[in-house]
């Protein structure tokens, strides 16, 4: 598991599958460059208290890391899955994390 952690704070830390992670990471990085910004929604699983949702306000000059600890698993990078991601962030819902399709 790899950890998302957004606004250098510890409370703001959230632990992710690896490979989720990874393409996660790409996606935030293609709005980046694009100078877009966005919502990020967490919910339930990705909580450390197992429910409800949290929401971010994603943009470049916030600070975040992303932590992946086996990078193995997160290879090969799966395109169609990381512009699904990028796909999401451009609605009036955001991005939520999505399963691979």
């Amino acid at each position: 598991m790899g950890q998302f952690i957004y606004g250098g704070s510890a409370t703001n830390s959230f632990e992710i599958d690896d490979r989720i992670l990874a393409h996660l990471e790409i996606a935030i990085g293609t709005k980046f460059r694009r100078n877009e910004s966005f919502i990020l929604t967490l919910r339930g699983r990705e909580l450390p208290s197992g429910s409800g949702y949290r929401e971010f306000w994603m943009h470049p000059a916030i600070w975040m890391q992303f932590r992946i600890d086996r990078p193995e698993r997160a290879r090969p990078i799966n395109a169609a899955w990381v512009a699904t991601m990028v796909a999401a962030a451009s609605t009036d819902r955001g991005l939520s994390l999505i399963r691979e399709p």
